[in-house]
C-alpha cells in the first residue's frame, strides 16, 4: 500500500467553490478507483489544527491510500484529475505540502 497526504491552502474567499469543486470531479474519480481495487480509502478534511498555517487560507488535508504505488500514478494521470487540479490551483493562496510513501501500519483499512 502507498499513502499520499497533501495539505492544500485554499483562499478563505474560495472555500465554497473549492469544496463544491472537490465533490464534483475528484469524488467520482475516487469512487471509480475504489471500485477497481486501486484506491483503498480517501478523505478530505478541513483542518482546525496546523503547525504551518497561512494567513487568508483554510487548510485541507487530503489522504489517499492506494493498493499499490501504481494506483497513485493512475490517479494523477487521469484526465479528470488534471481538469480538477487546474481548477483547484486557482483557489490556492500558498503552495501545498505533499507527502507520500509506503504504508507501514494500518488499522481499519
Amino acid at each position: 500500500m502507498q499513502t499520499i497526504g497533501i495539505v492544500l491552502n485554499a483562499g478563505k474567499e474560495h472555500v465554497g467553490e473549492f469544496e463544491r469543486g472537490f465533490r464534483q470531479p475528484e469524488v467520482p474519480l475516487w469512487k471509480d478507483l475504489e471500485s477497481r481495487g486501486v484506491l483503498r480509502t480517501a478523505t478530505l478534511s478541513r483542518l482546525d489544527i496546523s503547525s504551518s498555517p497561512h494567513d487568508g487560507a483554510i487548510q485541507y488535508l487530503v489522504i489517499a491510500i492506494f493498493a499499490t504505488e501504481d494506483g497513485h500514478h493512475q490517479h494523477d494521470n487521469d484526465p479528470r484529475f488534471h481538469a480538477w487540479n487546474k481548477e483547484a490551483d486557482a483557489y490556492q493562496v500558498a503552495e501545498p505540502y505533499v507527502f507520500g510513501g509506503d504504508t507501514i501500519v494500518t488499522v481499519g483499512v
